[in-house]
């Protein structure tokens, strides 16, 4: 239903993390500097801040794993940047991190993955 002065439903969605998820699809092995050096333009408000809490949620609902080895920094004596590995890819929408409710909406399939810590 669009909403009051809309002509029509809103269908495209150009946001960072809809940005980033189509280049982690593109790549399925990335960094966070590798997807801020393609997508962010100095406009974004924390891109950094905002992309590290949404991969973090994407990793612990299991669409994202954190691979073993580091890539590379460019800064003499770094560590190296943690490198990503893209594991469920259910279609082209991104998964949508719920804050509120502490969970990762995957809407291709309806999907909700919840973030909540497993004791063990």
């Amino acid at each position: 239903m669009p909403k009051k002065g809309q002509i029509s439903n809103r269908t495209v969605t150009t946001g960072l993390r809809q940005r980033a998820w189509w280049v982690m699809r593109r790549r399925c092995v990335f960094t966070i500097p590798e997807l801020l050096s393609i997508l962010a333009d100095g406009t974004e408000r924390d891109a950094y801040g905002s992309l590290s809490k949404y991969l973090r949620a994407l990793e612990k609902a299991g669409i994202i794993k954190r691979e073993d080895s580091r890539k590379p920094g460019n800064a003499q004596g770094s560590n190296g940047h943690l490198s990503f590995r893209l594991v469920i890819n259910e279609g082209r929408k991104a998964p949508v991190w719920r804050a509120k409710t502490n969970a990762v909406y995957d809407p291709n399939t309806s999907i909700e993955y919840s973030l909540e810590v497993k004791d063990e």
